[in-house]
């Protein structure tokens, strides 16, 4: 996931808070740097590391978010608090079967046909000032497969039980899919809470960006 991707939440919240979005591998300005799961580990570390007192309130997207999940459990004290977004789906069995599907089958188009259909898509659905900087950094096509194989066939909620910080588990309304174990990612949590935003989907950060950033903002304003 590329850094801009957040660009609205950098700007609405760095009145208040220090915002870091990194692009992880594979992804925006990083697209030619190979995608793995420690590389994808070890920039999220390095972001962390340039905050005050080497700690921050880590917030995760999609596979962002499962990889955040991967890291708390490698590195809790890194961790003030979690922000899990649109991830909260056990991602084994057939319901994978599909995002298997794709990331055989995205390798068989042009990455420029790819980025010019997602542009287009994106124009259609947000205002400009909400895509237009995820826009001009650029997706990660080429790393879909690889970045997606290492979250696959794996159940994260475990590796929240020893977590012993709060986890705030958000998801779009409309996202039927990475809500579909909501509950259960809560209650493998310490101190877990679930916030459903209406009327968004998957990119509930998109849809509902007010929200979604109050949202983020009163979740840190409580753990401060």
């Amino acid at each position: 996931m590329a850094g801009a991707y957040w660009h609205a939440q950098r700007v609405a919240l760095s009145d208040s808070d220090y915002v870091v979005a990194p692009d992880l591998p594979g992804h925006g300005a990083r697209r030619t740097t190979p995608f793995t799961h420690a590389a994808a580990l070890a920039t999220i570390r390095t972001a962390i590391a340039a905050c005050v007192g080497g700690t921050a309130i880590v917030v995760g997207h999609s596979l962002g978010g499962y990889l955040v999940m991967d890291l708390a459990a490698a590195s809790p004290e890194l961790c003030r608090a979690l922000v899990l977004v649109g991830c909260s789906a056990v991602a084994q069995g057939p319901k994978t079967w599909p995002y298997r599907a794709v990331s055989r089958m995205l390798p068989l188009f042009p990455e420029s046909a790819l980025t010019r259909w997602n542009d287009r898509l994106l124009r259609r659905l947000y205002p400009a000032e909400l895509v237009e900087h995820q826009i001009a950094a650029g997706y990660g096509f080429g790393a879909v497969a690889t970045s997606w194989r290492t979250v696959l066939g794996r159940d994260h909620a475990p590796a929240l039980h020893a977590f012993p910080r709060p986890v705030l588990v958000v998801n779009g309304a409309r996202d039927r899919f990475f809500r579909s174990d909501e509950q259960y990612f809560v209650r493998s949590c310490t101190h877990g809470r679930l916030e459903v935003i209406a009327n968004a989907g998957h990119l509930c950060n998109l849809d509902c960006p007010n929200e979604f950033t109050e949202t983020l903002r009163t979740f840190a304003d409580s753990i401060a």
